[in-house]
């Protein structure tokens, strides 16, 4: 199985299917455009506090949702009226485009309230399967047109997702990743319920605060719930799956906070410094003098780079004559926000705590080098001059932010992500899927149009 994804449920379920295929219908290819938080792109909810996501949609299909897109011949001949129609034994354009699943032929092998599956004891119906098949495949289809309009690469539904035309074609990944996220339905269903985490009256206030959000994203300001969930029908949704999905974000947070507590405060010093061991974290602050101008961007001369690399021989000195490693951290995290010409300095007034790969490589030799504490000689690297402090690796150094929430993601925080990650993934590892006698899962092939 592969592995649980931190906020999958989020980014696959809620984003993809409640408000990503909007204006899709039977037989007809998804129109929509995207735009996903980096949050929900990485990793989803980190230290239990994102989430949020941003969703703009094209609703080409609902503009017009019986017709077809014109071939060029017939829009040619739509050009000439005078000319008289010819009979003609050309059969009509089909409704499903070649090389495309055949939604409705595929919606229509059972009924929707039918029970098909079980995830452990919890019986599933085909609705609520096909829902979220509709949606996997939606997004091969996407990843199909890129492709052709981009690269000009066609892609088919029975060709392998390997390069070297090995393995799982594309038909078998779509329902591998449906398979993956009913295990994990039922995987944070189970989990929470183990923790003892139930729906509380906020959770209930948050769901409803979070289905008007839906609905005017989906509607706009004037949508009423009647009306959205009249829209979740036409996407394959059902109410009882809606709610489900968005109950799940929420316990899926609250599990998180249970363990952990918020921003991962419950997580052992121990847990997270191993965390940053494991990854080969580094933590060192410096003091960066541009080799140009601030304002002009322009390369500073010979003279003011002279001066600039004196100024920092002349403090090395000065740091390395305390002898308190203490006061030597204050006074060189001091002279950061006096002298460091490095905008990322505010963000990060510990100093950075990186892998390598991250920092310029001079940067990264000299903090290797260093024993905790130390004082570099002067570096040159191609953004100027450096003097870096080593520093011992923090449970609460700020390891990365979010470019969208401008948040702080500590080494805490991430820890913890990662292990609760492991804790779902191994409640997800004891869940099995299981088709009820007289109904099987489909063969994608048999529903792709020629």
């Amino acid at each position: 199985m592969k592995k649980f994804l931190i906020g999958l449920l989020v980014l696959c379920l809620v984003v993809i299917g409640v408000l990503g295929l909007t204006g899709t219908s039977l037989g007809k290819s998804p129109a929509v455009q995207h735009i996903v938080s980096e949050d929900a792109a990485e990793a989803g909810v980190v230290g239990g506090t994102d989430g949020e996501t941003e969703i703009q949609v094209t609703d080409a299909a609902a503009e017009a949702p019986d017709a077809a897109a014109a071939e060029p011949e017939t829009a040619a001949a739509e050009a000439q009226p005078e000319q008289a129609e010819a009979p003609s034994t050309v059969p009509a354009e089909p409704a499903v485009a070649s090389g495309r699943i055949n939604y409705e032929a595929l919606y229509s092998l059972y009924e929707p309230e039918e029970k098909v599956l079980k995830v452990n004891d919890k019986e599933e119906t085909w609705g609520d399967y096909f829902y979220i098949l509709f949606t996997q495949c939606g997004q091969i289809e996407q990843y199909f047109d890129s492709m052709a309009a981009y690269y000009g690469m066609q892609f088919h539904w029975d060709e392998p997702v390997e390069e070297e035309g090995e393995g799982d074609t594309y038909a078998d990944a779509a329902l591998e990743s449906v398979d993956n996220l009913m295990i994990q339905l039922g995987a944070l269903e189970k989990f929470a319920a183990e923790n003892g985490v139930e729906v509380s009256e906020e959770m209930r206030d948050m769901i409803e605060a979070q289905k008007k959000q839906d609905i005017t994203s989906a509607l706009g300001e004037e949508g009423t719930e009647e009306a959205f969930y009249e829209y979740l029908e036409k996407i394959h949704l059902s109410r009882d799956m809606y709610d489900r999905i968005v109950t799940q974000n929420y316990l899926y947070q609250e599990s998180f906070n249970r363990l952990y507590g918020e921003n991962a405060v419950n997580l052992p010093d121990e847990a997270a410094l191993k965390y940053l061991e494991d990854n080969g974290y580094i933590t060192a602050a410096h003091i960066l003098l541009l080799n140009t101008d601030e304002e002009s961007g322009e390369k500073l001369d010979e003279a003011a780079l002279a001066e600039k690399k004196a100024e920092l021989e002349a403090l090395v000195s000065e740091l390395r004559a305390i002898e308190d490693d203490t006061e030597r951290k204050e006074a060189f995290l001091q002279k950061v926000t006096e002298l460091s010409e490095d905008p990322g300095s505010a963000r990060y007034p510990e100093g950075y705590t990186y892998t390598a790969g991250t920092m310029v490589p001079e940067f990264e030799a000299a903090a290797e080098a260093l024993e905790d504490y130390a004082v570099s000689d002067v570096v040159e690297t191609s953004y100027g001059y450096h003097i870096l402090l080593r520093l011992p690796l923090s449970p609460d150094a700020i390891v990365e932010f979010s470019s969208t929430t401008g948040e702080a993601r500590t080494a805490r925080m991430l820890a913890a992500n990662q292990e609760y990650a492991e804790k779902l993934q191994a409640t997800a590892d004891s869940l099995e899927l299981e088709w009820l006698p007289g109904h099987e899962q489909p063969d994608l092939l048999n529903y792709v149009a020629e």
